[in-house]
């Protein structure tokens, strides 16, 4: 009985320091977007596929543990309310605006890539002369300011030594400049795949996308709070494996067409998905990896984000990018050499 107690009180002072003591009663998700009429469902990468198959709600159903999945359709700047407000644990967002939050101080790490290689495309009603990029100096361009597509269109002018002061750019939503494009409100609109579905119904075209040029793309992430990382590494260590398992499954190329009709659900139909996603193999597009690329492309992004004065200072990407929990799950689910490294330049190094 003496050395059952004993082993029993070694259990519990191990956990008390490696802060498994308690679990929460509340996990809490932030998705940076919406889909199309403000549904609270996304589309386009892993992130959106895990979400659907409730997958994290059941990986903590048996511990009693509430899931909480909040949709922000006002994307990352209002993730990053949320996150200043202590009102998240974990948060699927875009390059831009967590770069913001960090250089503005608020303690997250990112722990998992989600999608790359995420284009933009600068599109313009039925009706307008424009053909390219410079018939739209002076005019009116929509760019959801905060955004990844705003950094992403800010690298775009600048690789052709242009500067944001070229045109006159305007800040609205994604919907709110699809709606302004309808309208005749503004000359072109910096968007996503969204613009597909305006492309399919004729009233918009396409002038410029970054597709097949990794470093005008966006990023996206999965981040967590420090100070929950802390308390609960066994909870973070877990939403990371189901996330990964949902990676793995929306990187092979049998599930294509099955995760374009789980992203349809986000209201935007097969076009935008197939248009978006078609010119890519799903491994390389899908890759959770903190290779050379996506660590090269955070630090770009973040110079960039500086030189615009759009962040206010720099830190360590390297440090940010916490890739224990990453490294441990590839291990856990046996996944060590499923994605391919990708080098600085976008390139596959096996």
């Amino acid at each position: 009985m003496k050395s059952r107690i004993l082993a029993v009180v070694a259990a519990l002072a191990v956990t008390s320091i490696l802060g498994f003591a308690d679990n929460p009663r509340i996990i809490r998700i932030g998705y940076a977007g919406v889909g199309s009429g403000n549904r609270p469902i996304g589309g386009g990468s892993y992130a959106n596929i895990q979400a659907d198959w409730a997958a994290i709600d059941n990986e903590f159903k048996a511990d009693g543990i509430q899931v909480k999945h909040t949709y922000f359709s006002g994307a990352g700047p209002a993730v990053n309310e949320a996150l200043a407000n202590n009102q998240l644990d974990f948060a699927w967002q875009g390059d831009l605006p967590a770069l913001v939050a960090k250089a503005g101080g608020l303690p997250t790490k990112l722990i998992l890539a989600n999608s790359r290689y995420d284009a933009i495309y600068v599109g313009v009603p039925t009706s307008s002369t424009a053909k390219s990029l410079e018939d739209l100096k002076g005019k009116r361009v929509a760019v959801f300011k905060g955004t990844n597509l705003q950094l992403a269109f800010y690298n775009l002018i600048a690789a052709r030594g242009w500067k944001d002061t070229d045109f006159k750019i305007i800040n609205m939503s994604t919907a709110d400049g699809n709606a302004a494009i309808l309208s005749g409100d503004i000359d072109a609109q910096v968007t996503g795949p969204d613009i597909f579905p305006l492309v399919d119904r004729g009233v918009a075209r396409i002038i410029s996308d970054t597709k097949g040029r990794p470093k005008e793309s966006r990023l996206s992430h999965l981040l967590v709070v420090e100070g929950f990382a802390a308390k609960y590494p066994q909870i973070v260590q877990r939403v990371v494996n189901v996330s990964l398992k949902a990676a793995a499954w929306n990187s092979d190329e049998n599930n294509r067409g099955k995760a374009y009709q789980i992203w349809t659900k986000s209201g935007f139909g097969l076009s935008a998905w197939k248009g978006d996603h078609d010119w890519i193999k799903l491994i390389y597009r899908e890759s959770p990896l903190f290779d050379e690329f996506y660590r090269t492309q955070y630090k770009h992004l973040l110079k960039t984000a500086i030189d615009l004065k759009l962040v206010r200072r720099s830190f360590d990407v390297d440090a940010w990018l916490d890739d224990r929990y990453l490294n441990q799950g590839l291990k856990d689910l046996k996944l060590e050499n499923y994605w391919p490294q990708q080098n600085a330049e976008g390139k596959p190094v096996r």
